[in-house]
């Protein structure tokens, strides 16, 4: 008895409440231009890379889903005529697939998987597949031009929208980009107005842009500025084997400890961009004030070339004229 009312056997201080943490939303945005994956399988020697993608990515979004019941995610494809909404389905959509579906009783996922799981599961490899199917048809009409700036938009449209629809449960949101190969330095020239833009928004909303590049020498220069300038990870795989590992331990690292946490970024960040009308690499040039558009020369027309706007030409005489360089006096020399 006297044991029991020792004080090192009470209760002295409060038991402190567990609470749960804030909900995550996990944006992930992939390119499925058919030309790209093609010309990786042709270099690997390897066949449906892509499809390796889509089943690592659902093992990663199942796991994103099972750290918190509040937790969201959103897949959105970049292919070559557009964007899509792998996840979830538009309203369009929706019920033809929900048609052709309930028509079918073969189903290529469990039913005795969880819940969540099974709908994000089939809902994204279902539009996948259509997706897949429409690319086929279309193979000859495919244009090289990459569609990733507009995905990298309307995922930061999804994202702000259910912001101000959980402003109450301060929902945390991150983004992560799938590309594949290298990429054309004269379609990156146009990318990087609107990556720009993207850039900024990520920034005001302090949402992280995370980058997952696979094959290909090159590194894209805009997409290592997107990361550093959004506090994110930069990611380059050789290939699509072991990828689930790679993405467990580089890209499960939460927003708010990424201050105080060694990121695995490779190489240092190239911070130059290419002249909008040579493609030059530039390191000191003219931008233009409202669209933000490099240039190494002065445009013709004294016009910006891709905003239309009309460049001051007193501003203009002033870069115009060369530099005035002050004449040395002569020393006289004494006898």
């Amino acid at each position: 008895m006297d044991a029991i009312t020792d004080p090192t056997f009470q209760q002295t201080k409060t038991r402190t409440v567990l609470t749960e943490e804030s909900p995550s939303l996990l944006t992930v945005v992939i390119d499925t231009s058919p030309k790209s994956w093609t010309r990786f399988d042709e270099e690997t020697g390897e066949k449906d890379n892509i499809l390796n993608v889509l089943q690592t990515l659902v093992v990663f979004l199942n796991a994103h889903l099972s750290f918190n019941t509040s937790n969201q995610v959103a897949v959105i494809a970049a292919h070559s005529q557009g964007i899509k909404y792998l996840y979830p389905r538009s309203n369009d959509n929706k019920k033809k697939v929900d048609d052709e579906s309930s028509s079918n009783d073969e189903s290529i996922i469990s039913k005795g998987m969880y819940r969540r799981f099974r709908n994000v599961d089939e809902t994204l490899i279902e539009e996948a597949i259509s997706l897949f199917r429409e690319e086929r048809e279309r193979m000859d009409k495919i244009t090289q031009k990459s569609t990733l700036p507009g995905a990298m938009s309307a995922a930061l449209a999804y994202i702000n929208r259910l912001l101000k629809e959980y402003e109450t449960l301060s929902l945390k949101s991150r983004i992560m980009i799938m590309t594949c190969g290298n990429t054309d330095q004269k379609e990156e020239i146009f990318q990087y107005i609107p990556i720009m833009n993207c850039i900024f928004t990520a920034t005001k909303i302090k949402c992280p842009i995370d980058v997952v590049k696979i094959g290909g020498v090159k590194e894209s220069t805009f997409l290592q500025q997107t990361t550093d300038a959004t506090n994110g990870v930069y990611l380059h795989v050789e290939s699509t084997k072991g990828l689930i590992q790679y993405l467990s331990t580089a890209m499960f690292i939460d927003p708010s400890l990424r201050q105080i946490i060694v990121k695995p970024n490779q190489g240092s960040v190239d911070f130059r961009t290419s002249c909008y009308l040579t493609g030059r690499v530039v390191a000191v040039g003219f931008i233009c004030s409202v669209c933000l558009c490099v240039l190494s020369i002065i445009p013709p027309g004294n016009k910006c070339p891709a905003c239309d706007s009309e460049f001051d030409e007193r501003v203009i005489a002033k870069l115009k004229k060369r530099p005035v360089v002050p004449r040395l006096k002569k020393r006289i020399q004494k006898p």
